[in-house]
């Protein structure tokens, strides 16, 4: 027997309870569940957890809940708290708990599961205290009765990393006054001085402790009126803690920027001490206060947010002269820290993949935990468009990649499909063949990995195809690719894409890049990050480092923790970390376990990191100077390594490793850490087969 869906027939939000018995103790008890909406989960008056629903996925998930320390023996109560999203609303869950003498017993929603409305929760209107029954936790209040089964969409499994919650409180009142109790709850700016209402002792909202705010409304047409000031967006849940009385009004507000309320959410007090924390998500940086209808003096402990975020350790360092660049990168992790939940953090635009994609090569360079870029694609619809089809294709591949994961034949089938059905549709806009380009080339290395060679194949020959059609696109009078063959306009998204993925000839790609290398106020920083890249990738090295400098460094003064923040966006925003550890510091992981090493020197005279990879942390710290080169490095590993050593402009360098010489007149020198070397025009490629720790010099 497998789970059913269930809900209550009537109501927008529902209690959800099972009564069952152990005969023995409990050794380890495991629920999943999955729903509709937001849900918290009891057991004997105790919370075991608290899902999100459609907040953190695109489809339906379970979510897993540890139950061994609430479990007892004899008599026990699972409660739910679900609320729907008012059509077709439906709950899911199943358990497993191993009893100590052995016996295993299961628990599946349907019979004999019961529903009662949870009248306390108005939807829209909030939540009102005194219709919820009293210690509605445990679960044994009267109205029960048999759970409906519903339709309900089958959950997928995923792993995401477990998230922590913490309590945080507002750094500052922005606003402080008195306003009218009625109507929508909007900004006010400058409130009306207090006469009818009070607030006193305000600064005790922004701390948790002993003194308490004293809030009093003895006119009901006017409230106190507060805006709170974290300092930075956050993503939680709006808790309350105080002691009041039945009908006092507590209406929050929640905005991302000064300005306008976003969203809205009202609590109805009931009698005496009362703390709630709202089931629902909300993001904001400001939270706007109007308590009214209190005409005796209530005593406010905490208005505060129970911050959720999944923690992940950021290994990863780079530095090179001059202090803004350990910023910039202490901004990254910034970044990724704040907006990185079970998946990654964008708001509306949470499964855009372009974004999604730029976001995870971020976050890999910094951690190489690729649990998040994990639980993204196991809580995703899949792309929507061509575009999308494309970036998609390129997040799988660098998932895979940093993972190890062993993708199915029909994952790859399904990946196909998508590029094929967009080249089918004949998109003829030059960026759209680029990623195309890009797309295909990701698709045969992730065929090859499984041992599909002939579709690997297939692959590489739409790639070729999509890079032949480009050249259509060419206008050699500007010195650019056409937005479409024909076409007046040439885009810097477009060039951006063509360089990016390395798909102009070496002529093309200088006239290209000197374009790029000018700054442009047009480029949003997820368009920076693909051209700052493709310049890298073009060689242009001491442009695609200047053009960082100018579109980043420049919003280091500004005040902010994240890139967003600096930005003055509400959107999550990208840093240029991951290009700085690729090109800069040269390290990237590549096809078939290969650990490639190729320090960019971009106008520097010296750089040093440590990039976290699978394989352990790779360390490399170098220095160009008197026309030479020099390089410290750790490899972490024993497979094969491709360290590429710039020739500094010499005829005939001398390369030594570890004071060894391996490269001197052209030739090769037997060494006991080089297994092979390989002549480039610019660069020679040594490649080491074991870990350890290297000194390298180009003279």
């Amino acid at each position: 027997m497998r789970s059913q869906a269930i809900w209550h027939p009537a109501a927008l939000a529902a209690y959800i309870r099972l009564e069952f018995h152990l005969s023995s103790a409990a050794a380890k008890g495991l629920l999943r569940c999955a729903a509709s909406g937001p849900y918290e989960v009891y057991l004997n008056g105790e919370r075991v957890g608290k899902g999100l629903g459609p907040a953190v996925a695109e489809v339906a998930m379970w979510e897993q809940f540890a139950l061994d320390a609430a479990l007892r023996e004899g008599e026990n109560v699972l409660l739910v708290f679900a609320i729907g999203c008012g059509t077709a609303d439906w709950f899911r869950a199943e358990g497993k708990i191993e009893r100590s003498d052995g016996a295993e017993q299961v628990l599946y929603t349907g019979e004999p599961w019961q529903v009662r409305p949870a009248d306390a929760w108005q939807g829209a209107a909030g939540y009102v205290a005194v219709l919820a029954p009293t210690e509605w936790a445990k679960g044994k209040f009267a109205g029960w009765r048999e759970a409906a089964v519903v339709a309900g969409p089958e959950p997928r499994d995923w792993s995401p990393l477990p998230s922590v919650e913490s309590t945080v409180w507002a750094r500052e009142v922005v606003a402080f006054g008195e306003v009218a109790s009625e109507g929508e709850l909007e900004w006010v700016a400058r409130p009306e001085a207090m006469q009818t209402a009070k607030c006193v002792r305000r600064e005790a909202l922004l701390t948790s402790g002993k003194t308490q705010s004293l809030v009093q409304a003895t006119d009901p047409a006017r409230a106190a009126y507060l805006v709170l000031d974290f300092g930075r967006l956050i993503r939680g849940f709006p808790h309350l803690r105080l002691r009041g009385q039945a009908g006092a009004v507590v209406d929050l507000g929640f905005a991302g920027a000064a300005g306008a309320v976003e969203s809205r959410l009202r609590y109805v007090c009931c009698d005496g001490l009362q703390e709630w924390t709202a089931p629902q998500l909300v993001a904001c940086r400001y939270l706007v206060v109007r308590i009214g209808s209190c005409p005796e003096g209530m005593k406010i402990d905490s208005v505060s947010l129970v911050e959720r975020r999944v923690d992940v350790a950021a290994r990863g360092r780079f530095t090179t002269v001059g202090e803004d660049w350990e910023r910039l990168w202490q901004t990254g992790e910034q970044t990724l820290a704040a907006n990185r939940q079970e998946g990654y953090v964008l708001g509306e635009d949470r499964l855009n993949w372009d974004q999604l994609y730029v976001w995870a090569m971020n976050d890999l360079c910094a951690t190489s935990n690729v649990d998040t870029a994990r639980a993204v694609l196991a809580g995703s619809g899949g792309p929507l468009d061509g575009e999308q089809a494309c970036f998609y294709a390129l997040f799988v591949e660098l998932a895979q990649r940093y993972g190890g994961d062993r993708l199915t034949a029909e994952w790859l089938a399904n990946l196909v499909d998508s590029l094929q059905t967009a080249e089918a549709e004949g998109a003829s806009a030059t960026a759209t063949i680029a990623l195309r380009a890009g797309a295909w080339l990701a698709i045969s290395t992730l065929c090859r990995r499984i041992g599909d060679r002939q579709q690997a194949i297939q692959c590489e020959r739409a790639y070729h195809r999509a890079r032949k059609q480009l050249q259509a696109a060419w206008s050699e009078e500007q010195g650019l690719f056409a937005d479409a063959p024909g076409a007046a306009d040439c885009s810097r998204w477009t060039n951006a894409l063509v360089l990016y993925f390395a798909l102009a000839n070496p002529k093309q790609q200088a006239r290209v890049a000197e374009h790029l290398s000018g700054d442009s106020a047009s480029d949003d920083l997820w368009q920076a990050f693909f051209v700052a890249g493709a310049l890298w990738q073009a060689g242009a090295d001491t442009a695609a480092l200047a053009y960082v400098q100018r579109k980043w460094g420049r919003l280091l003064t500004r005040p902010g923790q994240t890139w967003g923040e600096k930005a003055g966006s509400l959107a999550a925003q990208p840093g240029p970390e991951s290009l700085l550890t690729a090109h800069v510091l040269g390290v990237a992981p590549r096809a078939e376990g290969i650990l490639e090493i190729r320090p960019q020197l971009s106008g520097l005279e010296r750089a040093e990191g440590v990039v976290p990879t699978s394989h352990g942390d790779v360390e490399v710290a170098w220095g160009a100077y008197g026309g030479g080169f020099s390089a410290r490095l750790t490899v972490p590993h024993d497979g094969e390594t491709h360290l590429s050593v710039p020739r500094c402009d010499k005829r005939f360098p001398q390369i030594e490793i570890n004071g060894e010489t391996v490269w001197r007149n052209e030739k090769a020198h037997p060494n006991f850490h080089v297994q092979e070397l390989i002549s480039e025009e610019e660069r020679v490629v040594m490649v080491l087969r074991r870990a350890g720790e290297y000194e390298v010099s180009v003279e």
